[in-house]
């Protein structure tokens, strides 16, 4: 005979419940270790919180980096388009950088004098002059 309940009463036989105690504690037990493994992974694991602002402040500075090479490269560029373009440019960098002058130039080298210069002296461990003698 069946009841309104859902349960079957046979003569003498008690109805078995499917409300299974222990299989709701084993359940709550993989569920909670389930969200212990994900709480590691989000704090420590791989792809951490951690890490990602690690990433975060590495990529800053390699933003940083990366724009101080993009300025030298400009000015590279810009340099080497200008001595591309004229003779101006490339004759007053080897002026500058190798001393060079042209076949009807006179080069004059100005050495400062004596008096000019400072004169530089030593003191031993008396507190009298090297230069003095």
């Amino acid at each position: 005979m069946r009841d309104g309940t859902g349960t079957q009463k046979l003569s003498g036989q008690v109805a078995v419940s499917r409300y299974n105690p222990n299989m709701y504690r084993v359940a709550a037990i993989v569920l909670l270790i389930m969200l212990a493994g994900l709480q590691y992974r989000l704090w420590v694991g791989d792809g951490s919180l951690a890490q990602v602002y690690h990433l975060e402040s590495m990529r800053g500075q390699i933003a940083k980096v990366n724009a101080r090479h993009r300025a030298r490269n400009e000015a590279m560029q810009a340099q080497i388009e200008n001595l591309k373009s004229g003779l101006g440019a490339s004759e007053a960098r080897a002026r500058a950088e190798m001393g060079m002058i042209k076949p009807d130039e006179t080069f004059f080298l100005t050495v400062p004098g004596k008096e000019s210069a400072p004169a530089q002296t030593t003191e031993d461990a008396s507190g009298r002059s090297a230069n003095a003698g």
